[in-house]
């Protein structure tokens, strides 16, 4: 599955596109970032979930998170609508 999220790095907007494999390991590739290109965001972030918090290849917590929240907010529909329709998660 591929969402694409969207969160805030050093207050301007980036866009990630995030491939979600059937453990839960998220592959996000930034696509745009609206800010200086001195304080892009990194290019690449692999991440997973631990407890309540995200956890990732990358050092900064703050992006880590936010960017794993906005995956769950663009997931969390999906999901129920494949349960509904009687669709495995992971299709």
């Amino acid at each position: 599955m591929e969402v694409t999220a969207a969160v805030l790095h050093d207050g301007k907007l980036a866009h990630y596109d995030v491939r979600i494999d059937n453990e839960g390991v998220c592959t996000a590739r930034l696509a745009e970032y609206k800010g200086s290109p001195e304080h892009t965001p990194p290019e690449r972030i692999v991440l997973t979930r631990r407890g309540r918090h995200w956890v990732s290849n990358v050092a900064d917590s703050h992006l880590v998170d936010d960017l794993g929240y906005a995956v769950e907010i663009k997931v969390k529909p999906l999901l129920e609508a494949r349960k509904r329709d009687g669709g495995h998660p992971a299709e």
